[in-house]
């Protein structure tokens, strides 16, 4: 086929009539076949020069092939590996016979080698030296898009390409994506031969993973991993700003170990984390550092309102030992607008009856969550549950939980009161009004008993149901007279008898008395109560009941104490502890926490996590997000997001009471760290700096700042004229502005020696705050070359698997097949340029010489 490079010379042929006009009208005394043969010369030569310049070129199909052997001769490739490469291009040579083939030998630079036996020279060279052939070859580092566009600069033109890699595929500079692509464009197959590294029993430190955000003061793990071609013992520390802040002994295997160490930064803002290895008997040193660039956030500060002060201890340092910044306050210490919230992070409430919070306070609470993205931890205890808790309050609509039970529970309750004489007149008229009241507000399926005392104890009313009996109950109830002394022990033993094989869910006694009693073990009798799951609460009326042995009694028997000056209370109480015996806003027994979704707990070791002794009933909102339950599938803890906060119920406490076993627990400060940052208010930087670096071409490589402006509330800042500080290495700091891409984003692009580290911070120009606020550093890896990890498989063969080539190819994956064909194009405007000058010189002849005329004539002439 002819294609055409110029086909707009071709016009020249229109004056081929020319010619031939020119010659009918010229006065010349050549015979007329001699014009006529020079007209037509002409004619030839003027279409030759026209189709030379139109530049004709003939395309022609070939199955030759060309194939480009590419080996990577780097230090971090052994020297066996690269003889063992040299003798499969023998091999596969052998076996194809290619028409063209190339041997490239690349590390950091490339260059074409005259064969195999310059290969085996260089991989036995030393790594600094010159290579063979007068060939020099960098081999501190490997390219691998250098390597690759070496070798398809060596492929044959016209033949079917065939591009042979050897390497381990550990490329340090360049950009191996963008090589790859620019061959599956050129239809370029590149097949792969994984090269084993270099083998000196060495060990080295191969990366350092940090956490995305670290605060500054918390501990965070970061993850050191180290390479080894051998079992050893080693040491790794972690420094910074010249102080070691982590440090651990480690078992090194073969292959790959990570090493978490626990480190601590105590200043927010930028720090270089500096790796090291001290391992004996180790050949080379200079991989056994490594340098990472890290920002420690400011300390979360968080607002601890705590219903029982003397415990706030537990909670406060175990969140300051996590980087916290804690402010404690009593319960009522919340603040009562968003002004006064707006310096705090979070805001724990403990325990914290809902009498101790004010409208002010809770409005400004829940403004503060949605509107200003705070976060929220309610933690249990007796103060939140139910009507006279949280329960339909605006923290109960913000909570990921209700604080009420899943379902009423079967409630047995006795009441035990005393009859003596102390208690004629309106007080036992009093007494008995309060427990048909609390008789009134109880369910069908409930039981009631009274139990009534002076010096004897008598059962007015046995345990029984109170739907077939409520009629019974009352009239029984109103027949109560008063009369003898006071004895409190025996009536309350007898409550017990009765009720600790009483099959009900809930158990409750309410001990009422107006007088003292004779001392005796009460202490041991409630314990044995709670021991069988029977809570007793304690009503003292008048001036002549003992209040202390009530409290304690109430106190032992995980219920409430009430003291009354007036009888007329007594309704009341009485009704609000027959409502909290049918739904009791607290379960007191061993409760097993269980995981159900890990979630932000997964940097927690819950495995031995301890029992708990308490927890609030609540019951899950249907969106939220359940982690813990107890054994028996009520929520522990639950999370949700809501407007632009978060918020959490704990639904066991955090100090002493319930948490007993938690607060001695090694978990107690990491798992509440964990909720804690979890919960924390995002607040957006002013500014927040990103340093993206670009591959490493030679000594250079681009850096790219970008800047995210953001105010208080989150919405982008444009129209900024943002500067930033860059400093390469030890050169003078340069001052570099940086231009909007975006709505709140400005970005800048420096080049700058790969081999120094390059720092950036925002100046200060009213859109980052502070200078230095916002500061951050790329650190240079001097050592990559001589991190011998194993080949990268999965690399190498996702370049094979792009391009179309093959895995560890054998000669038939290489040999030309019925489909590949190459295109040969050869210009052949070179001939008719030679035709051009042939008939040229033939003109200039027939100017001369006359043909075909007499001879006579030719001499008369």
């Amino acid at each position: 086929m002819v294609t055409w490079t110029a086909p707009a010379a071709l016009w020249l042929l229109a004056a081929v009539p020319l010619v031939w006009l020119a010659h009918a009208i010229a006065r010349t005394n050549f015979n007329a076949r001699q014009r006529a043969i020079q007209a037509a010369l002409r004619s030839l030569l003027l279409a030759a020069i026209s189709v030379a310049l139109a530049g004709p070129m003939i395309s022609t199909s070939s199955s030759r092939a060309s194939v480009v052997y590419a080996v990577d001769v780097s230090y971090s490739v052994s020297s066996a590996a690269i003889d063992a490469a040299a003798k499969r291009i023998d091999d596969l040579n052998a076996a194809l016979h290619p028409s063209h083939f190339r041997v490239v030998a690349f590390g950091a630079t490339a260059a074409a080698l005259d064969g195999t036996a310059a290969l085996r020279q260089l991989a036995h060279a030393d790594p600094g030296a010159p290579g063979a052939a007068g060939t020099t070859v960098d081999r501190h580092g490997t390219d691998l898009e250098a390597a690759l566009g070496a070798a398809r600069a060596e492929l044959a033109t016209g033949f079917v390409p065939r591009i042979v890699l050897f390497t381990d595929g550990g490329s340090t500079a360049g950009d191996t994506d963008a090589a790859v692509t620019q061959l599956v464009e050129a239809h370029i197959p590149v097949s792969v031969e994984p090269l084993a590294p270099r083998s000196l029993g060495d060990a080295w430190i191969d990366a350092v993973d940090l956490p995305e955000h670290v605060p500054a003061g918390a501990p965070f793990t970061a993850t050191v991993r180290i390479g080894s071609q051998r079992e050893t013992q080693a040491v790794v520390e972690l420094s910074s700003d010249g102080h070691i802040v982590g440090t651990q002994s480690v078992a090194v295997s073969k292959g790959m170990t990570p090493v978490a160490i626990s480190a601590v930064l105590d200043s927010p803002g930028p720090h270089v984390l500096h790796a090291g290895l001290t391992i004996a008997k180790d050949p080379l040193a200079q991989n056994n550092t490594l340098a990472k660039g890290i920002w420690a956030d400011p300390r979360t500060r968080v607002l601890y309102v705590e219903g029982t002060p003397a415990s706030a201890h537990y909670l406060a340092n175990a969140l300051t030992s996590s980087g916290f910044e804690v402010t404690t306050r009593g319960a009522s210490g919340l603040p009562a607008t968003e002004a006064q919230l707006d310096p705090f992070d979070l805001v724990v409430l403990s325990d914290v009856p809902r009498t101790a919070i004010g409208a002010p306070a809770m409005s400004a609470l829940a403004g503060w969550v949605e509107r200003e993205g705070g976060g929220l931890l309610v933690a249990g205890g007796e103060a939140v549950f139910g009507e006279g808790g949280y329960r339909k309050t605006a923290i109960e609509r913000l909570a990921p939980v209700t604080f009420e039970r899943r379902d009423e529970p079967e409630v047995a309750l006795i009441l035990v009161l005393d009859r003596s004489w102390s208690m004629a007149g309106s007080s036992m008229d009093l007494c008995k009004a309060a427990a048909q009241a609390a008789v009134d507000v109880m369910t069908d399926e409930q039981s009631l008993g009274v139990l009534t005392f002076n010096d004897q104890f008598a059962w007015d009313i046995t345990l029984r149901n109170v739907g077939k009996n409520r009629e019974d109950i009352r009239q029984k109830i109103a027949s109560i007279e008063p009369g003898g002394h006071t004895l409190i022990f025996p009536a309350v033993e007898q409550a017990y008898l009765a009720l600790r094989t009483a099959k009900a869910r809930a158990k409750h006694v309410v001990l009422l008395s107006d007088g003292r009693s004779y001392p005796d073990d009460y202490e041991a009798l409630v314990t044995k109560m709670v021991a069988a799951r029977i809570t007793v609460s304690t009503v003292a009326v008048g001036p002549s009941a003992d209040p202390e042995l009530l409290r304690n009694i109430a106190k032992w028997g995980k219920g409430r104490a009430y003291q009354v000056a007036d009888a007329k209370e007594l309704p009341q109480i009485f009704v609000k502890e027959a409502r909290n015996a049918a739904t009791p806003g607290f379960d007191e027994k061993v409760i097993k926490p269980v995981v159900k979704t890990p979630g932000f707990l997964a940097g927690v070791d819950l495995s031995h996590v301890p029992a708990l002794k308490g927890r609030t009933a609540t019951i899950l909102k249907d969106t939220a997000l359940e982690l813990l339950a107890t054994d028996d599938g009520d929520p522990l803890l639950a999370f949700w997001p809501i407007g632009l906060g978060r918020t959490a119920v704990f639904a066991s406490d955090v100090k002493d009471r319930w948490a007993s076993n938690w607060v001695t627990w090694r978990g107690y400060g990491p798992f509440f760290g964990a909720v804690a940052r979890a919960l924390e208010r995002r607040r957006p930087p002013a500014a927040a700096l990103e340093l993206v670096a670009g591959p490493i071409h030679g000594r250079a490589r681009s850096v790219t700042i970008s800047m995210e402006a953001r105010d208080v509330t989150g919405r982008s800042r444009d129209l900024l004229r943002p500067l930033a500080e860059v400093r390469a290495g030890d050169q003078a700091a340069k001052s570099l502005a940086l231009r909007q891409v975006a709505p709140g984003r400005y970005e800048a692009t420096v080049v700058a020696n790969a081999g120094d580290p390059l720092a950036v911070k925002l100046q200060d120009t009213g859109a980052a705050g502070a200078p230095g606020v916002a500061s951050r550093i790329v650190l240079p890896d001097t050592a990559a070359e001589y991190r011998f990890r194993p080949a990268d498989e999965s690399a190498l063969r996702a370049i094979a698997t792009a391009t179309g080539g093959a895995w560890r190819p054998g000669p038939e994956a290489l040999a030309s097949g019925s489909g590949d064909r190459r295109t040969e194009r050869r210009p052949v405007w070179p001939a008719f340029m030679g035709v051009a000058l042939a008939l040229w010189f033939v003109d200039l002849v027939l100017r001369r010489v006359r043909v075909f005329e007499p001879a006579v004539a030719r001499v008369l002439l």
